[in-house]
């Protein structure tokens, strides 16, 4: 009975814990499963084989300079620091009767024919208006061209670019002179004579007047070479870029911690979002602040030459040993330099020393970090370096000045330059005043085309004309008179200034042009400042001569001793050899992967998979 009993109670076991009982066997079980899962799935993933790096692992620079150590550019390398071509057929229009497009390939014929239809071409040109693109291309005042572009490092959306302009291969046609052409898309590989479409992005937008050798058009071109010369120029300041084209930092050993260090320490260094943006574990994008105005190299020093430490206190003790690092024979000073200019306010106190050194070129790199920072006594050591003949910095001097943000205080500094006794000295410092607009500097744009500069200041009269960027003509001096009595030809005898009747006036007689028979005769005073201003279409007497013919006016007289200035052409790069010397538009590694990211990715890191190549 009793065992009976014991029995029954067990059967009447109280409903929790037969629940209890329950869920303690299932959560066994459960448990169970789940730790056979997790080892089932541990065996599975190492069984799998290992996830190839997206980007090799790079070993340790060799030769770091102690100092280096500890900055951004001991752990990244800058890439996509070469310009990038762009190309395009365009048309010239507004030549003398020298162009001829007969032999030029079909395939671009077709193409410029179709553009022509595509843009309404002619309907406002009254010279083109009624005629079908057939018949315009046998116009002998247009001509087809190559057009080539160069997007510089660092690009920035609506940055300007010089461009280069050459007669179509193939074609007769002469001379590009006095031409204008008309609005042309850069693309990628635009100028292939099979395919003359290029890709689909439009990377740069040129227009505007053609640029070519001043001395061939104003003296002729009599030998077979300054004639070839004459079937290339360039459109100064033509082209647009459309759109921004960033800067890589590969990190050498891939880690999204590094990458993200890197992202973080560049925006505060500049105090702004978005400078810089870390891509992933290996690449991060950079771009160049808009105060730069285009000055990559300088941007990007910088950057290399940051601290990825800035915790409070460590830019002061880096500082000294910079200074210390400075004073040792053959320092690399430029990197000691930029390495100040990357820490900032916190070193100015510890370098201001450095400014008065008896090295010049120990002074120069303090006082140069110094100015970039905004210390006032380090633009004063500028100055004073820019003033002293004979300075082996004196116009790296005035190129930092000119660099410091836009002051009254910077443009006196400068302004005083103008009167300098070197040539060299006064252009630089003109530069910067002349994009200020600084009242010594009167500026004249003449029919949109270019802008003449009347620079009244002391020293040697001079002339001085650009043929890069901003097509201008610089008059330096308190005055600028025509040497009398005169008696000048130019262009085949076209154009001459003579001594008028009265012997203080000049009479200019152009018949350059067809559209006015007879020719166009002037009489007016001996100032070649006015006179430029005339000949270039700035008044209603009917001159309309091109930047090329003034400047190669200008070099003319000046060889001939009929002004009393010295005249200085602003040497330029060719852009000739750069279009010939241009990387290939697609590179591959030895094994046959392309590099990643692909060419046009180089451009823009928003338009990957968006463009193509027809």
């Amino acid at each position: 009975m009793a065992i009976a009993s014991t029995s029954g109670r067990n059967r009447r076991m109280p409903q929790e814990a037969r629940v209890a009982l329950a869920v303690t066997f299932l959560l066994a079980m459960v448990l169970g499963g789940c730790f056979d899962t997790a080892k089932s799935a541990r065996e599975k993933e190492d069984a799998k084989p290992a996830r190839p790096q997206r980007y090799a692992p790079l070993p340790p620079k060799t030769n770091l300079p102690e100092f280096m150590k500890g900055t951004i550019y001991e752990v990244a390398d800058v890439d996509n620091k070469t310009p990038y071509p762009v190309s395009a057929y365009g048309l010239v229009v507004g030549l003398a009767r020298t162009g001829n497009n007969t032999g030029a390939p079909l395939a671009v014929r077709n193409y410029m024919i179709e553009e022509m239809v595509r843009h309404g071409f002619g309907s406002q040109d009254p010279y083109l208006r009624n005629l079908k693109p057939e018949m315009v291309l046998q116009d002998p005042r247009v001509a087809i061209v190559e057009v080539f572009g160069f997007l510089p490092v660092g690009a920035r959306r609506g940055q300007r670019i010089d461009v280069l302009v050459q007669a179509c291969t193939g074609s007769q046609t002469s001379s590009l002179a006095r031409g204008m052409l008309y609005q042309t898309d850069l693309k990628i590989n635009g100028v292939d004579p099979v395919h003359p479409r290029g890709g689909i992005n439009v990377y740069a937008k040129a227009r505007g007047p053609v640029f070519v050798n001043p001395a061939f058009v104003a003296g002729g071109a009599r030998s077979s070479a300054a004639r070839a010369s004459l079937r290339t120029g360039v459109v100064m300041n033509g082209g647009i870029v459309m759109q921004d084209r960033p800067i890589w930092l590969r990190i050498r050993q891939p880690q999204l911690s590094t990458s993200r260090a890197i992202e973080a320490r560049i925006n505060h260094r500049f105090g702004e979002k978005g400078v810089a943006r870390a891509q992933d574990e290996g690449v991060v994008y950079v771009l160049v602040p808009l105060k730069f105005n285009g000055d990559w190299e300088h941007f990007m020093n910088i950057c290399t030459h940051l601290y990825l430490n800035a915790a409070p206190g460590v830019g002061a003790i880096k500082a000294k040993q910079l200074v210390k690092e400075a004073q040792k024979p053959d320092a690399p000073l430029a990197d000691i330099s930029w390495c100040w200019e990357a820490i900032g306010d916190e070193c100015l106190d510890i370098i201001r020393p450095l400014y008065a050194h008896r090295e010049p070129e120990i002074a120069y790199a303090a006082a140069r970090a110094g100015a970039c920072i905004g210390d006032a006594p380090a633009e004063q050591a500028l100055l004073d370096m820019a003033r002293t003949e004979g300075h082996p910095f004196r116009l790296a001097a005035v190129r930092t000045l000119g660099f410091i943000p836009e002051s009254v205080r910077i443009s006196r500094m400068l302004s005083e330059l103008l009167s300098s006794d070197n040539a060299l000295v006064r252009i630089a410092a003109y530069h910067v005043l002349a994009e200020r607009g600084w009242h010594l500097i009167r500026s004249r744009e003449v029919r949109g085309l270019f802008i003449l500069d009347r620079v009244f200041c002391q020293g040697p009269p001079l002339v001085y004309a650009t043929r890069t960027g901003t097509p201008r003509i610089a008059v330096f001096g308190p005055d600028a008179p025509l040497n009398l009595p005169i008696m000048f030809a130019a262009m085949d005898d076209k154009f001459t200034i003579s001594t008028h009747n009265d012997g203080r006036n000049i009479v200019l007689f152009d018949r350059t042009s067809d559209d006015v028979p007879g020719g166009i005769r002037l009489r007016m005073p001996p100032d070649l400042t006015e006179m430029l201003y005339r000949l270039g279409g700035g008044t209603d007497d009917g001159f309309s001569m091109c930047y090329s013919d003034l400047v190669g006016i200008l070099h003319l007289l000046s060889e001939g001793g009929h002004i009393p200035h010295r005249f200085i052409l602003q040497d330029a790069p060719s852009l000739r050899e750069a279009v010939e010397q241009a990387p290939s538009i697609v590179e591959v590694e030895p094994e046959g992967k392309p590099l990643a990211p692909s060419p046009e990715d180089k451009l823009s890191p928003d338009v990957a998979g968006k463009s193509s190549r027809q």
